[in-house]
This record gives structure tokens, sequence and C-alpha cells, in this order.
């Protein structure tokens, strides 16, 4: 063979092998890196109504979630007997921000969230929690100071297969003298596809 046509040889196969590589990768996941084949990553999509209009100024509102499928310790209506390993949604001075307590605090900008008149819509994933199985949930409004305003009667769960759904309604005027903007009247919990 002549010496000109070995390095054509090497460069025609691997070509050959760059294509094949190039399409099998397509095929595997076409949109891109995430869940694998046969994988879905659920969401988390929570809804939460007050009595009066949000109002981010004067308040924050939260929205805790305990995935460690450990139902005995669901988290507390007050911040300061909350467990460690929870995750938050906050809304404060109209911005989300996403946290996991473990060890300490890390908090991120969370740009799942938005909030209108008097609902709050927060939509997370599952892979996000670390895929649990259910999902312990408490809403609760505080002043700047974290003391609770209100609170759910008390924290549900939610598994976490494709459908599940949880509406719990609050009892109304139990938000003491912080007004109706911190009421909790209602929450929607449900599992979803993105």
């Amino acid at each position: 063979m002549n010496n000109s046509k070995i390095p054509k040889a090497i460069f025609s196969w691997l070509l050959i092998f760059s294509i094949i590589l190039f399409v099998s990768g397509c095929a595997r996941w076409p949109d891109g890196p995430g869940p694998g084949p046969g994988e879905t990553d659920y969401q988390l999509k929570i809804t939460v109504e007050v009595a009066g209009e949000i109002n981010t100024t004067e308040g924050i509102y939260y929205i805790v979630l305990d995935a460690d499928s450990d139902s005995i310790d669901g988290p507390d209506a007050n911040i300061n007997f909350w467990e460690d390993d929870y995750y938050y949604i906050k809304l404060e001075n109209g911005f989300f921000s996403f946290a996991q307590v473990k060890d300490g605090v890390e908090t991120t900008a969370f740009n799942g969230g938005s909030f209108s008149e008097n609902k709050i819509q927060a939509t997370i994933a599952n892979s996000d929690l670390g895929n649990p199985s259910s999902i312990d949930i408490n809403v609760l409004t505080t002043d700047s100071y974290n003391n609770t305003y209100d609170s759910l009667d008390s924290y549900f769960s939610i598994s976490t297969n494709l459908g599940s759904s949880e509406d719990i309604l609050d009892s109304e005027g139990d938000s003491g003298d912080s007004g109706v903007d911190f009421d909790l009247i209602g929450v929607t919990a449900q599992i979803t596809i993105p």
C-alpha cells in the first residue's frame, strides 16, 4: 500500500466513526442533555392564594418543602423549628429565591415563580429536590424578621407520581394584625410534566 493512501484511509475511517457517534448521540437525546431515555423529569407546581393582595414590601411569603420522606417531621409554622435538610422558595421585595438548608443556607435566584393580585405560583423540578417519592409542604407568611403572620393549619404531603394533586384550604382571618394581604386561604399542589 502506498504511504499516501494510509493517512487517507485513517482519515476516512475517523470521519465515518465520527458520523456514527454523532448520529447515535442525537438519536438518544434529540433535545440535548437531561433525563435519559425512559426517564421523565416531573415538576411540582404550587399555587398559593391570600385573602388580600400579595404585598412583598411589608412581609415575606415562604413555600417550604421537606423532601426527606420522613412524614413525622414536616415543615413547622415557625421558621425557628424547621429541621435541617429542607428547601424553601421565598418571595420578598418582588423577587423569588430558592434555598436548600443543609449545613447552612445556599440561596440562589429562582426563575420558576410569578405573582399577581392575590396569587403566587411557583414551579420547581423534582430533580432540584433530589427526586423524592413524596414532598411535605407548608406555606407561611412572615414579617421581615421571620415572625410568622399565618401558615397552613398543618403541613401536607404530596406523592411525586405524575398527576398527583392536593387542594388545601386554610382558615380565613387568622393572620392577626398583619391583615388580609398575609392571610392564607388556599394552596394547590400538582405534579406535572414540563
